[in-house]
């Protein structure tokens, strides 16, 4: 939940940019983020913070108007949180100074509303500094930070990337596990060494195995870090395990239904909870372009996700399918996607248009 303690002394609560203030505050000290000095609106988020998709104007430029309606929109869904330059929103195809530019769009849009979650991945410690700092300047509250690895690393030298991350990067951490497209994977025990470190507040873990994800949320617990699913798919057994929630696209393109889950969790009717959790497994095909009948993509995954748990499968570039869902829901927006991957070809787009018709989504 988005919070701030002066709610519950009757004080209204002014979106005036508080939060962007006392984060920069961290950067502009040198960037030391201590467990005291995480301001208690991220301690206790939770909830669903949509991994926003980055918008492309015809020419294939970043497009911030459509960042900045974006973000809007998530304030309008009444949803928890941004998180800019994730995976599905092409981080690793966009050059520094346009990454930049989406973080400050993000957080002039958002104006203190929500928190906006920046990014800190890169392939090295220093690039990874480097947009932690930005981030900060541009007015973010934290970053998510992953390490995409090119040659195999020790462990303990990843801790030691994203102890520097919090160390000197200015700004809270969220830690990315997304060892299908990052090559680090590591088992949950070893996870719960990074949520040692001070200044790593919580994770996304994009890991599409229920074991997996009970372990990390148990193994992390002692350190009270903040677990949140990447996928709205297993939101209900991140919720089950003790997790925070998710961050994903789908908590901005199927709102109430992601939103219907969480909020039936919290309430204990987990029947409706789970219902509603069945119904979001229809949405499968945005993610995989799969053309296969949605309720046996569904016991697919009930299965798959039960199974012993095998990193090293690369992941589906879903960002185009999903750009083409808000495009037909009508955001203004193209789904142009960076080169080397293409646009929804027709197929696609009757693939998406047919999921969204079936799910009551457009």
């Amino acid at each position: 939940m988005w919070y701030d303690d002066r709610i519950e002394r009757g004080v209204k609560f002014h979106h005036d940019g508080r939060l962007r203030r006392i984060a920069n505050a961290g950067n502009r000290a040198g960037g030391i983020i201590s467990e005291g000095s995480v301001p208690m609106e991220l301690k206790n988020l939770e909830g669903l913070a949509a991994i926003l998709l980055t918008p492309f104007t015809a020419d294939g430029k970043i497009d911030e108007a459509g960042v900045k309606h974006l973000v809007r929109a998530a304030i309008d869904k009444g949803l928890n949180g941004v998180v800019v330059l994730g995976s599905n929103s092409e981080f690793p195809y966009l050059r520094f100074e346009e990454k930049v530019r989406v973080m400050g769009a993000a957080a002039e849009a958002a104006a203190g509303k929500i928190p906006v979650i920046g990014t800190a991945s890169a392939w090295s410690t220093e690039q990874a500094l480097d947009l932690a700092r930005e981030a900060g300047n541009a007015g973010c509250n934290a970053v998510m930070a992953a390490l995409p690895l090119y040659f195999r690393l020790d462990f303990k030298d990843a801790v030691k990337h994203f102890d520097a991350i919090a160390g000197q990067g200015g700004l809270p951490v969220y830690y990315y596990h997304f060892p299908d497209v990052t090559g680090l994977a590591v088992p949950p025990r070893d996870l719960a060494r990074i949520a040692e470190i001070d200044g790593v507040i919580g994770a996304k873990i994009t890991v599409v195995n229920r074991g997996f994800l009970k372990k990390t949320i148990q193994a992390a617990g002692k350190h009270k870090w903040k677990v949140f699913t990447g996928t709205s798919f297993l939101l209900y057994d991140c919720l089950e395990f003790g997790g925070a929630g998710a961050f994903c696209p789908l908590p901005l393109i199927g709102s109430e239904d992601v939103k219907a889950v969480y909020e039936a969790f919290k309430s204990g009717d987990l029947a409706r909870a789970k219902t509603m959790r069945d119904k979001l497994l229809r949405a499968i095909p945005l993610f995989t372009g799969a053309r296969l009948p949605p309720a046996l993509l569904a016991r697919g995954f009930k299965a798959m996700v039960r199974m012993p748990y095998r990193a090293g499968k690369r992941a589906f570039a879903s960002h185009g399918l999903l750009k083409e869902a808000l495009r037909l829901q009508g955001h203004p927006i193209t789904s142009k996607v960076r080169r080397p991957y293409q646009e929804v070809n027709p197929q696609q787009h009757e693939l998406v248009k047919r999921t969204l018709e079936d799910l009551g989504w457009l």
